[in-house]
């Protein structure tokens, strides 16, 4: 993660900088942000300068190279998007939800970057001609330092936490950019991409030659120049490690909780935590949805449906003891109950979808049938002015 992280200053003063995507979390829309991306996007050379995006619109460079996917939007509820893209949209951040294995949603940020790459078409042409002053090798770190890249062509950075679909998010785009199968490899746990990849490219190559000619008749060179120049770029991939904040303050109480939520959707590995813990902070949170249900016969929450008598607690010992009478594995020989074991597969299930709606960082009130616009921007509006990403 160090070692990525100190690559990207020296990957955005690139010429031409790359277009970045930076994918986040649905669960997770506010932990999932990493505020040192910000800093560095910023400070990147030429981030201020002005780009035209569409008639009449010019954006700053840092913002009009970078999109925010939220990825995993299969994982929580579809209204919680609308709000969340505007309130984000406030503060400079051009936001989608994707999921990606959703073809749809895949094409929405191929356009996206088909788009912005061929904004980049002159600068592109202009670096290919002075390819031996890109940059300095020694600027980079680790795998990114050696990883052999084509010096035509735009570049595009996926950034991220670990475990929030970036490589998947990279295999979706060459599926539909080229047909091609994925290249990246990809793990349902964090830390599976360890080092910063080159060379993967998203977008159709032209025919060669050879097979130009193998189809018969002449080959109009001029015609074939001249249609390749009205075309995309051609677009190479980065898939960087997951890159975590660098610490969690606990001055203000919140950085210990941001832990255990990235914990809990798989962000950090779970194995730096009791899984007892984290299912009690689960606990918590599904409780506070249905702090509002008083009528006797009122549908229990789903996570009620893995214990052997269903019924509303808030005591994670009694919790696990029932749901392990039921859980694989956690009734040991002799009757005796592993709470370890059925900690676990409450995560598991919760991560599945099994225990409702996964969304962990907004706090809405549970009262309200559908989630309020204003609730959201004042909890977006806090959380960037929190870790500086304003």
């Amino acid at each position: 993660m160090h070692r990525a992280m100190r690559s990207l200053p020296a990957m955005l003063s690139r010429t031409p900088p790359p277009l970045v995507i930076e994918v986040r979390d649905a669960r997770l829309p506010l932990t999932s942000i990493n505020p040192q991306f910000e800093q560095v996007l910023q400070e990147a050379p030429k981030a201020h300068e002005r780009i035209r995006v569409a008639p009449g619109q010019r954006l700053p460079a840092w913002r009009a190279r970078r999109l925010v996917v939220y990825a995993k939007r299969d994982l929580v509820d579809r209204a919680l998007e609308k709000p969340l893209v505007s309130a984000l949209r406030e503060h400079g951040q051009d936001v989608v939800f994707a999921e990606t294995r959703r073809k749809s949603d895949v094409q929405r940020i191929y356009n996206w970057v088909c788009d912005r790459a061929k904004l980049l078409g002159q600068e592109v042409a202009r670096a290919a001609s002075r390819a031996s002053r890109l940059y300095r090798p020694s600027r980079m770190s680790g795998a990114a330092r050696y990883t052999p890249t084509p010096e035509t062509g735009v570049r595009l950075l996926i950034v991220g936490m670990p475990n929030v679909g970036k490589s998947s998010l990279l295999n979706a785009l060459r599926f539909v950019g080229t047909g091609k199968k994925g290249a990246a490899s990809t793990h349902p746990h964090p830390g599976h991409t360890r080092k910063v990849t080159g060379t993967i490219r998203i977008t159709p190559a032209p025919p060669s030659l050879n097979e130009l000619e193998a189809d018969g008749g002449m080959v109009d060179l001029k015609a074939i120049v001249a249609q390749q120049a009205r075309q995309v770029p051609a677009v190479y991939v980065y898939d960087t490690p997951g890159i975590m904040v660098p610490h969690f303050s606990s001055s203000d109480g919140r950085g210990p909780e941001r832990a255990l939520k990235l914990a809990v959707a798989g962000c950090m590995k779970q194995t730096l935590f009791d899984p007892e813990v984290l299912v009690d902070y689960l606990l918590y949170r599904m409780n506070q949805r249905y702090l509002h249900i008083t009528e006797p016969d009122a549908p229990l929450p789903p996570y009620t449906t893995l214990m052997v008598e269903p019924h509303l607690t808030d005591d994670v010992h009694v919790y696990l003891r029932s749901v392990a009478e039921r859980a694989p594995g956690a009734k040991q020989r002799g009757g005796e109950l592993n709470l370890s074991v059925a900690a676990e597969y409450v995560l598991e299930q919760f991560r599945r979808g099994a225990l409702g709606d996964r969304e962990l960082d907004l706090d809405l009130d549970p009262t309200s049938a559908t989630p309020r616009a204003d609730q959201i921007r004042t909890r977006v509006d806090a959380a960037l002015t929190e870790i500086g990403a304003a």
